[in-house]
């Protein structure tokens, strides 16, 4: 009994002595943003703009209705119905405030493979890097073309 008595005081320290509750979320955050670096980083190597040169689509409308399905399932959430970035979508504790589509002052306004690669490879302010999840080119190419006609605003 004696040595249980003299080893609780040792144990308690090792207990309360640990990492605090700060630095364990410093060092999540840190391995999450190590692995988001790692994904942005593997996502631009595997980008490849000439992919979109050989894609035809069999008529305009038929790509509209592809963007249309595609930004519905993938982007609605997060951009919003009508691409105003005001879906309030939350990651990880954070409401993500993409930008609006509409908006006159939109960097990639009308420039359709700006819109390609930001879909393609993401962004490490919450953009999912589409490229490497799951979307194909022709529904990259196809939403593109969807936010420049529809939602977004022509530069």
């Amino acid at each position: 009994m004696r040595r249980i008595a003299l080893l609780l005081p040792l144990a308690l320290a090792t207990v309360t002595c640990g990492p605090s509750a700060e630095d364990q979320a410093a060092a999540a955050a840190a391995a999450a943003a190590a692995v988001e670096d790692s994904l942005q980083a593997v996502s631009m190597a595997a980008y490849d703009a000439s992919v979109f040169d050989t894609l035809t689509w069999e008529s305009p409308e038929k790509r509209m209705e592809r963007g249309q399905q595609v930004y519905n399932f993938s982007c609605s959430r997060c951009h919003g119905p009508t691409g105003l970035g005001d879906a309030g979508f939350v990651r990880q504790g954070d409401t993500l405030r993409p930008p609006s589509f509409q908006e006159p002052t939109w960097a990639m306004a009308g420039d359709i493979d700006a819109i390609r690669r930001a879909i393609a490879v993401g962004t490490a302010e919450g953009m999912p890097h589409w490229g490497l999840e799951g979307l194909k080119p022709e529904a990259v190419d196809a939403v593109a073309a969807f936010i420049i006609a529809r939602m977004g605003n022509q530069g």
